[in-house]
């Protein structure tokens, strides 16, 4: 009632016992024109794999988030809170991690010094940087180079689900 009033409309309520009740609300007309909401993305499929990916993340409940998520697609998923945890993850590893999944900013060693690290072992490694710092932030405080795959945080299962699928599947 109180959204209609300051509106500047009405509402006209008509009932009778055992019948029912009906409504009727006036709204003055406007010659504004109507701000119509954005729209919504269309919802992609999600494609898994098979792909061995390692997420390495400082923040235990964004990393078990990612780890679940990635699992659930099938994934292969490896653990680390950082970086020089990754490395000796993977020092006895004979099979290959196709994708690192990391954060940009990390206490002890930054996501990128650790792609450099992983990258001399496994050469066709595939990286995906993800931050709460956007982009453009981290590419003009010369963090990261422009161009390379990167996935905001927050993000939503289903979104780094694709982005993963999507940086695999990139020549």
């Amino acid at each position: 009632y109180g959204i209609v009033k300051q509106a500047g409309g009405s509402i006209w309520v008509y009932s009778e016992p055992g019948k029912g009740t009906t409504f009727k609300v006036y709204l003055p007309r406007t010659l504004e024109t109507a701000v119509g909401l954005p729209e919504r993305p269309v919802r992609r499929r999600v494609i898994g794999g098979h792909e061995t990916v390692l997420v390495v993340e400082d923040n235990d409940a964004v990393r078990e988030v990612a780890v679940a998520a990635l699992e659930a697609q099938g994934y292969r998923v490896l653990q680390a809170a950082s970086g020089a945890e990754a490395l000796q993850l993977v020092e006895d590893m004979e099979e290959p991690v196709h994708l690192l999944l990391t954060d940009v900013v990390m206490p002890g060693m930054s996501g990128a010094a650790l792609a450099q690290q992983l990258q001399e072992r496994y050469p066709h490694l595939k990286v995906l940087y993800t931050s709460g710092y956007t982009q453009n932030v981290i590419v003009h405080h010369g963090v990261l180079e422009e161009g390379i795959a990167f996935l905001p945080k927050p993000y939503r299962p289903a979104d780094l689900a694709h982005r993963v699928r999507e940086v695999l599947d990139s020549a």
